[in-house]
């Protein structure tokens, strides 16, 4: 296999795979900032006072993705259509294995993502966040996310003066465990079997493929069967 070259600016390395990262990590302190001072769940209470979430998750996903087009030309587009479609089906056996707990009843079915609830059924609001949900899931996270955890964390646990230098796939068993680690620690302890499973099958298949975009496929894939599943199968709290 032919090995891609990489950017050696490491300028570019942190603004396209770091800095989304943790611009996406403060709009969640901002939210548990904003739960803490500001959720009112008193019935006289303004929609955005009895549930933040359905005004800072669409902020987080506009400004992340506004944020994702402006460094565009610094990503790594490095998908083919193959390697795209084995990241599709890993992604359908990884979430498949993440939604075993929840199908089998194990992790207790309370909260969850239901705008209906605060907005009222009918109100063009409700498909508004749904719509925006979506993008949030299926488009920001997964660049976010595996831009930080293939794209810069697996390298720069290889070489940290110079992860630049490293090529995209490269395998150690430290990198294996850091990004594996911090995959299954920013989700819930219900989550962890999951995340490892699936963190493991991500990493295999960016050591495999030495690339980066089939990992977002696979990524994207997970998180849109997730939605719909939590939709079709009302389990809100999947979200």
């Amino acid at each position: 296999m032919t090995e891609i070259r990489q950017p050696q600016d490491d300028t570019t390395l942190y603004r396209t795979c770091v800095y989304p990262f943790v611009l996406f990590l403060l709009f969640n302190l901002l939210q548990a900032i904003a739960e803490s001072a500001l959720q009112w769940e008193h019935p006289d209470a303004a929609w955005w006072q009895r549930a933040p979430e359905m005004w800072l998750y669409p902020l987080q996903t506009l400004v992340c993705a506004a944020y994702l087009w402006h460094v565009r030309r610094g990503i790594r587009w490095d998908g083919t259509p193959g390697t795209c479609l084995l990241g599709a089906l890993l992604g359908l056996v990884g979430i498949g294995a993440w939604l075993v707990p929840y199908a089998a009843g194990w992790v207790p079915a309370e909260g969850g993502f239901q705008p209906e609830l605060i907005f009222g059924v009918g109100n063009i609001a409700v498909p508004l966040e749904y719509a925006l949900r979506f993008a949030r899931a299926v488009i920001v996270v997964p660049l976010v996310e595996e831009l930080f955890w293939r794209g810069f964390l697996q390298r720069w646990c290889i070489n940290r003066d110079f992860p630049q230098e490293v090529p995209i796939g490269s395998h150690s068993w430290l990198a294996y465990a850091g990004t594996t680690a911090g995959f299954m620690l920013i989700h819930v302890a219900a989550d962890y079997p999951g995340a490892f499973v699936y963190g493991t099958l991500t990493y295999a298949l960016v050591v495999r493929t030495r690339r980066l975009m089939p990992a977002v496929v696979m990524h994207a894939v997970a998180n849109l069967v997730m939605g719909i599943c939590a939709i079709g199968c009302d389990l809100p709290h999947l979200w």
